[in-house]
Parts: structure tokens; C-alpha cells; sequence
């Protein structure tokens, strides 16, 4: 009914949203809540807006004006064949491009796609001109640490993980912790339920709020993570990223990065009273001594 996306775009926007949408010039005659993890805590939220002359957007509204800024500062960076980008922003919420295409699935994941989605994330992260340290702040690796070891004491209060677990993945991360890492323009959510195939045949990043600037590493241990492919499209997606960057500082650190991405997954998730259970399963493997933490099963993985 209109009255009620009415009613939650007024609840998640205020008057942001009106304010922005009267640079287009056009009223609102649909909108479709595509928010994930909702829950009571929930202050993000993204719908999907039908205007008045047809036209397609995408309303996002952000935890912070400062994050905000940041993907206004960081959306002229971005290959608009490949990216969908911020038009407009205002307080915590963008405005950003709707993008039609094709989901891809896990299923129809070709060696092709696999490779050019591997260029697109090497080429982000040789992205030049980014914003300094006053807007993009860089966390350190000991940081990082520290914010893995909150993670690690929280799902142990809650039970998600037992104490042999916990003692084995701080173990684990402190013999893989990198001294230093190179920092540069991260996705921080590069996987498949992200993207869509255009009708050009492009793969296009239709969900890119997690965008920062952060550790190269950490982006593609999250995205190993949250996509486990096959070994033959793995292959694919490491010749399409090495045009652009090489592994060799990723490779002896990705057991600490692939935890530190798994911990924060599955953190969030709590916070937001939905259990993550692939992601649970992927770290007590990695404490059981498997060589890499993914949310599915090896044998998924390696057909």
C-alpha cells in the first residue's frame, strides 16, 4: 500500500530524501524496501524508487554524515560502466543510480565472469587520487588485531564459538599477522549478490556503501570469503586481479585476513540478532587447521 513505503521511506529519510529528490524534479510514485539484515537495531536502509517519469533510483541512508561524505568523495573515482554511483547526497542519505541486469548466480558463475570480476577489483585497488587521511581514515594492523580480539570475546560471551575455537583462531592470526599492508581503494563487499550482468554483458557493482580506503589484503580475503568459487574459476579470478597487482603480499597473510573478515561478518550479524552460521562454520574450520576460511563447504568449492 502507498501509504506504507510512504511511511518507512519518511521514518528511515526525513526530509532528506524530499530535499534530494527535488534536484530531479520528480515525485516518488513507488518505492520497494531492499534493506538488508533488518532488524530493531537497523539504522541503514536502501530502497528501490519508481519516479513519476519512469525513472529509477536507488535511496540509501548511511549510519553517518561521515560516511556519506566519504562515498560522494569517492564515487567520481568509479568506472560508471562498472559501478553504480552516488548522484546525489545530503545528512545520511545518497541518492545513488538504479542498475538493471541480469543477478548473477553462484550456479552460472563462468570462468569469464570470474576473471573480469577480477580485473575490476585489481583495477579498484590501483585506484590514484584518493581522499586523505581526514576523510579515509586507515586503521593500523595492530588495530585490526584489536578489533579481532573484541570479536572474538564477544562471540565467546554469546556462545557462537567455544574457547578452544577462540584460542586457536588468536593463534592462528598472531602467526599470519602482516608487519605492514598496502592501503588503497577497498569494494569491502566484492561478491556475487553484489553484482548484475547489464545487457551489454558488463558485470556492474550495484551495492558499494562498503567502499573505503583499507587494507588491499583484507578486500580480498572478504571477497574469497563471501564467494567461494570453483578451483577453475578461482584460477580465473586471480589471472583477471594479477593484470593489476600481485598476490605475493597476500598470499603468506591470508589465513589473518580471512579471519579478520569472518569475525567481523559474523559480529555484525549478532549485533543484528541474525546468526551467520556459514560464516561460523567457515572460522571453526580455520581452527580446526583448514588452509582457508570460506562460507562454504571445500567440497562446494573444489568440484
Amino acid at each position: 500500500m502507498q501509504v506504507e513505503w510512504q511511511g518507512a521511506l519518511a521514518r528511515h529519510f526525513g526530509s532528506d530524501l524530499n530535499l534530494l529528490l527535488q534536484q530531479f524534479g520528480a515525485e516518488v510514485v513507488h518505492a520497494e524496501e531492499l534493506t538488508r539484515l533488518v532488524s530493531r537495531r537497523q539504522r541503514k536502509a536502501v530502497f528501490k524508487l519508481k519516479l513519476a517519469d519512469g525513472r529509477l533510483l536507488k535511496a540509501r541512508r548511511f549510519r553517518t554524515g561521515q560516511e556519506v561524505v566519504l562515498a560522494a568523495a569517492l564515487a567520481p573515482l568509479l568506472d560508471g560502466r562498472h559501478y553504480s554511483r552516488v548522484l546525489a547526497n545530503l545528512g545520511t542519505s545518497t541518492l545513488e543510480e538504479w542498475r538493471s541486469g541480469t543477478v548473477l548466480a553462484a550456479e552460472a558463475v563462468t570462468t569469464g565472469h570470474a576473471r573480469k570480476a577480477g580485473e575490476l577489483l585489481g583495477r579498484l585497488h590501483m585506484t590514484t587520487g584518493l581522499p586523505g587521511p581526514e576523510a579515509a581514515p586507515v586503521l593500523m594492523v595492530a588495530e585490526h588485531l584489536g578489533l579481532m580480539q573484541e570479536h572474538l570475546a564477544a562471540l565467546l560471551e554469546q556462545g557462537v564459538l567455544a574457547s578452544s575455537d577462540a584460542a586457536s583462531l588468536l593463534e592462528l592470526a598472531l602467526g599470519t599477522m602482516p608487519a605492514h599492508f598496502e592501503a588503497g581503494l577497498i569494494h569491502g563487499d566484492f561478491c556475487i549478490e553484489n553484482m548484475v550482468v547489464s545487457s551489454s554483458g558488463e558485470l556492474v557493482l550495484i551495492d558499494n556503501e562498503s567502499m573505503c580506503v583499507g587494507p588491499l589484503d583484507f578486500d580480498i580475503a572478504r571477497a574469497w570469503c563471501r564467494w567461494p568459487m570453483t578451483t577453475a574459476a578461482r584460477a580465473g579470478f586471480v589471472t583477471g586481479y594479477t593484470q593489476f597487482r600481485g598476490l605475493e603480499s597476500f598470499t603468506p597473510h591470508c589465513q589473518f585476513w580471512a579471519i579478520r573478515a569472518l569475525l567481523m561478518s559474523v559480529y555484525v550479524h549478532l549485533k543484528h540478532e541474525r546468526p551467520c552460521q556459514p560464516a561460523v562454520t567457515a572460522l571453526k574450520r580455520l581452527a580446526a587447521g583448514a588452509e582457508s576460511g570460506y562460507w562454504a563447504s571445500l567440497a562446494q568449492v573444489e568440484r
